[in-house]
């Protein structure tokens, strides 16, 4: 995993771009020598060494041993990697799970903690509920305070980025407005810890930085699940906005006469007229009409990915109610795309289970609108909601943490010419 930008206020000293490349190097995984780090990036070997044995100083990189030598024989090399001994913690604080994801700094998965709750009303509660079992996560894995570098809270929500505020979310409205969860979750970690909060939404996008293809295009990535949002992406680059509204489409007002009240206070939001509890009133008001439909055993349990596939297999009460979402989606997505005008779209959990007919039913609505009768491409990625998170926020910390200055940097003391490696 290659990180596209050098850390911010980094000195331009020759040095310290050379350190940059070196731990990039390393970034995209594997065991490597100095050789192998010097014909990847371009840097001579000597060079390389020097970075190297800074990055082993500070214990970011690891001797692994020797290598086997080449086939002209010599000197086995040394083998160096990012520590095992360091940690990435990914804390997912969703509306009916909590779940943690323990990672080197190199991207193996140390252990993982999944529990179905339901979060409290106070969110002091939920923060220090989540602090507890990570410290204790963390315990078991014998994982010290210095050695834990970075976590990651993905949560509902629009977030301050600066301060690490929850500014609101709708998931949760008894919780209230402007909640410093980042300073509540401080004192579960180390003084030096780095913690990064996100929404969920723009978490599980995150993966779709790493596809080359997607790089130089427009791509909004729709999640949906227990809420809806999305994560809009130019060129590779995730856009929030001052008030991280950018990508809060959940929120878009399709019908101004519908009766629910949304979270957010509104009436007639996307997400409310695709939710499930939605779905599920539309399946109880209909039956009367379609009384061999395979959606009535269980009307209050139906879901979103048993439509669809009633719907591809026929089920006529299906198929209404999967004509009135695409024809929902049609209308919101156009109103995008005159602002937004996005190459790729692309849905993710429970809409990502669409069947054909959604999908036929969503291109033709589109393409009712004359200004642009194929506005973008449309993909269905059914990648598990969880992997998405945990990828996204493994990629969301690997971003920061090597971000940062000071570890690029010697500290006075340590200021001082160190031999070359032989």
């Amino acid at each position: 995993m290659k990180r596209k930008n050098a850390p911010a206020s980094m000195p331009s000293d020759l040095k310290y771009s050379n350190r940059i490349q070196v731990i990039n190097a390393f970034l995209s995984g594997g065991t490597l020598c100095a050789s192998d780090v010097s014909e990847r990036i371009g840097l001579s070997r000597q060079t390389v060494m020097k970075s190297i044995q800074f990055f082993v100083k500070s214990g970011l990189l690891v001797s692994e041993g020797k290598g086997s030598s080449t086939s002209m024989g010599g000197k086995r090399p040394e083998l160096f990697a990012l520590s095992r001994e360091k940690y990435f913690l990914c804390i997912a604080l969703w509306p009916q799970e909590l779940r943690f994801h323990l990672y080197t700094i190199g991207k193996q998965l140390a252990d993982s903690l999944c529990l179905t709750i339901p979060l409290p009303d106070s969110p002091k509660t939920a923060i220090d509920n989540a602090g507890q079992l990570a410290r204790q996560l963390l315990e078991k894995n014998r994982v010290s305070p210095d050695n834990l570098c970075a976590v990651s809270l993905s949560t509902s929500g629009t977030m301050d980025y600066n301060t690490g505020r929850l500014k609101y979310s709708s998931q949760s409205p008894q919780w209230g407005v402007d909640l410093p969860l980042r300073d509540w979750l401080k004192p579960w970690f180390g003084s030096d810890t780095l913690i990064f909060l996100e929404n969920a939404g723009k978490m599980t996008a995150r993966p779709f930085l790493l596809e080359p293809e997607l790089s130089e295009k427009r791509v909004m990535v729709i999640f949906s699940g227990w809420g809806l949002c999305s994560c809009m992406i130019e060129k590779n680059h995730i856009l929030s906005g001052k008030n991280s509204l950018i990508g809060e489409i959940g929120h878009m007002i399709i019908d101004p006469n519908d009766r629910e009240v949304c979270g957010c206070g509104s009436r007639g939001c996307l997400e409310r007229l695709v939710s499930e509890g939605r779905m599920r009133r539309l399946v109880e008001r209909k039956l009367a009409d379609y009384p061999q439909s395979a959606l009535g055993t269980r009307p209050q349990q139906v879901t979103i990915a048993e439509i669809f596939r009633c719907s591809q297999e026929g089920d006529p009460l299906a198929r209404e109610l999967v004509n009135y979402l695409a024809r929902v989606f049609a209308t919101a997505l156009r109103n995008i795309s005159l602002v937004f005008d996005p190459d790729q779209i692309v849905f993710q959990g429970d809409y990502a289970q669409a069947d054909s007919f959604f999908d036929r039913r969503l291109r033709e609505y589109l393409g009712e609108f004359q200004y642009a009768p194929d506005p973008f491409e449309i993909r269905y990625d059914r990648r598990p909601l969880a992997e998405m998170d945990a990828l996204g926020s493994y990629i969301a910390l690997t971003e920061r943490y090597f971000d940062a200055p000071d570890l690029y940097m010697e500290s006075e003391e340590e200021a001082v010419r160190q031999p070359d490696f032989p």
